[in-house]
This record gives C-alpha cells, sequence and structure tokens, in this order.
C-alpha cells in the first residue's frame, strides 16, 4: 500500500516529456479526422454530448483557437473575458460566436469570470461587483452554457468565518435567484490569493456549511493544493458532490530550490502541463469518473516550458504554445473516453 503522501513522488519528466514527437504528430491526424466528418458544406459538427468529462482548453475567443481546440482533438473550450466575448455583446454578436464555435465542431462548455471582488469592504464596490456577476450569469446562459467560474472574493483582515458569511450571504441572497431562474450554477477556482480567500478546504467547508444550494460549488484545480502541500485526491473526494468544474494543470516542486529558500521563498514551484509535475492524474480522474462528473476537465496553460512570452494577445496561438496544449491531450486522452464524433 501506498504511503498518505505518495503523490509527492515526482513524475519521471523525460519520460512524459519524451511523447512529445509522437503527441506533435497527433494534431495532423485529428485534423485530418474532423476534416473528414465535415458535411457537405464544410460544417463540422458539434461534439455528441457524453455522460463522460468533456476534455476542454482555457482560451480567450478567437475563431483561430477554436478551431486549434478541434484540431488538436479537444471537445470544448472555457472562454474567458476579452473586448470580443463579455456580457455587454449584442444577440447578433452572440450568435456568430455560436456559430464559429459550431463552424470549428467545438463547443463552448463554460466561461470565467474572475474580476469582481464579490466581498469587496467598499459597500458601492461590493454593489457593482455583484451586478456586474448577475450580467456575468446572464450572458452565460446566453451563450448556453450553465457554469461560470469565479474567484471567492477577499476582505483583508476578516477572519475565516466572517469571509464565509460575506460570501455565503451575496450567493444566497443575490445570485442564487439568478442562478435558478436561468438554470446555471457558479463556482469558484482555489486559487490562492488575497482576492480568493477559500482556497483551502477549511474556508471551503465554511461556506458551503452556508449554502446548501448545490448551485455554488468548486472549479476545481488540483495543482493550486499541490503548492499548499495539500493532497488534492482527498479534497476532490470531501467535496466530490460540489466538484461543477476542473480546471487541468500540473505543479513541479523544485526541491533543491525549496531546501535553499523554504516555502516563503520564490522559484521553489512552478505550474506545468498536465503530467509533467506531482499530481497523480489517473487516481484524481478515476475520482472524477466514480462520482460521474462529466462537465469540463480545461487545460489551464500556464507552462512557460510550453510557451513563447509576450503572444497572449495574438489571434492565434504560437506553436509552442499549441505544442504544450497537444501534449496535454494526449497525457490526458489516456485516461478518459476519446471524443466522439
Amino acid at each position: 500500500m501506498e504511503s498518505e503522501c505518495s503523490f509527492w513522488n515526482r513524475r519521471n519528466f523525460l519520460k512524459v516529456g519524451g511523447t512529445s514527437a509522437a503527441a506533435l504528430g497527433m494534431a495532423g491526424a485529428e485534423a485530418a479526422t474532423a476534416q473528414a466528418a465535415q458535411g457537405p458544406a464544410g460544417q463540422v459538427p458539434a461534439p455528441a454530448d457524453t455522460p463522460y468529462p468533456k476534455l476542454s482548453i482555457i482560451t480567450p475567443y478567437s475563431p483561430q483557437k477554436l478551431a486549434f481546440a478541434a484540431q488538436a482533438g479537444y471537445e470544448g473550450v472555457v472562454v474567458t473575458p476579452g473586448k470580443d466575448f463579455n456580457p455587454g455583446l449584442s444577440d447578433s454578436a452572440i450568435e456568430q460566436i455560436l456559430a464559429t464555435a459550431r463552424n470549428a465542431g467545438i463547443r463552448i462548455v463554460s466561461i470565467e469570470y474572475f474580476g469582481p471582488n464579490h466581498t469587496d469592504p467598499d459597500a458601492g464596490k461590493r454593489a457593482a461587483a455583484n451586478a456586474a456577476f448577475v450580467r456575468a450569469l446572464e450572458f452565460c446562459h446566453r451563450l448556453g452554457c450553465r457554469f461560470v467560474g469565479t474567484f471567492s472574493g477577499g476582505m483583508p483582515g476578516a477572519g475565516r468565518e466572517d469571509q464565509a458569511k460575506a460570501f455565503a450571504d451575496v450567493f444566497n441572497e443575490k445570485y442564487l435567484p439568478v442562478c435558478e431562474r436561468l438554470d446555471v450554477t457558479m463556482g469558484w477556482e482555489g486559487y490562492p490569493n488575497p482576492g480568493n480567500f477559500a482556497s483551502i478546504p477549511a474556508a471551503m467547508e465554511a461556506i458551503f456549511d452556508l449554502v446548501p444550494s448545490k448551485r455554488l460549488g468548486l472549479e476545481f484545480d488540483p495543482s493550486h493544493f499541490v503548492r499548499q502541500y495539500i493532497d488534492p485526491i482527498r479534497v476532490a473526494w470531501r467535496f466530490k458532490d460540489r466538484i461543477l468544474a476542473v480546471h487541468a494543470k500540473d505543479t513541479e516542486i523544485i526541491q533543491p530550490v525549496l531546501q535553499q529558500v523554504g516555502i516563503h521563498g520564490d522559484g521553489w514551484w512552478r505550474y506545468r502541463i498536465p503530467g509533467q509535475g506531482l499530481i497523480d492524474w489517473p487516481e484524481f480522474l478515476t475520482v472524477l469518473l466514480q462520482i460521474q462528473f462529466k462537465g469540463g476537465i480545461a487545460v489551464e496553460h500556464e507552462d512557460e516550458f510550453w510557451d513563447a512570452p509576450n503572444t497572449e494577445n495574438n489571434p492565434d496561438f504560437p506553436q509552442q504554445r499549441k505544442d504544450g496544449f497537444i501534449l496535454a491531450r494526449r497525457f490526458l486522452g489516456q485516461y478518459l473516453p476519446g471524443r466522439l464524433a
């Protein structure tokens, strides 16, 4: 039997990274498959719905990025806000986005909206943030999605229980009626930062104790638990009925640096694409399959090793970033049913 902290055993990076050449060659075959599935008008049908998790990527909106996601074998995209993708768009602009996704053969699984501080200590700013997030929930509905990812908010200097009550009150009073009316859900990612106090299980529990509705849950990202030395598998089981969306990102702990600078220093951890860090992905994905999670598992690409700097605003991804997404799809696809036409 493995020890309780077995998930810290470091993966063989070279073994995983050595699949790169095969993974990159896969893109052409998948693109050819997508082309063969096109109808008479050249339109690729959207992926059929399945009872399984949907492998996706997190991306800003552009036709080129949606097309790449489909060509690389992903079923969906999780889209972040920007000039061409936001709650202020007209109905015709939204229909054009949906048509672009249909033509690419990809579905928009959910949206992200991390900007508003739901519990801002300033009453005016809090009201504005709450109103902005209601518009995001409405935007989600207009797109035909059912989930909006966000943060839990932050109140500098406040204790955990006070923060949990403030966020629970905002959800119960402001967001829950909208979620019920539009049949949408929301949840927060556990990224540790001052604007997101609920990044640890104790804070998550404090919120859920005050929010019985399952329309509030987690955008579960195992990488954030690893960097806090929390076992993500145990957390996934603990909150299995609150996992509404998943981010697929790995974390590498660089032990020689950690030994020199300690956990309060810099440079001892970094985010990686799935399979090139410490997370036990077969075990984590088994949890998702056993709880019958069928939402999006979205690759959140923050791995500088597989990226080119200062290209985030380009209409298409640079090839190096595409390579990272292709490797992530190949790795995660070992443990999940494949994309269905």
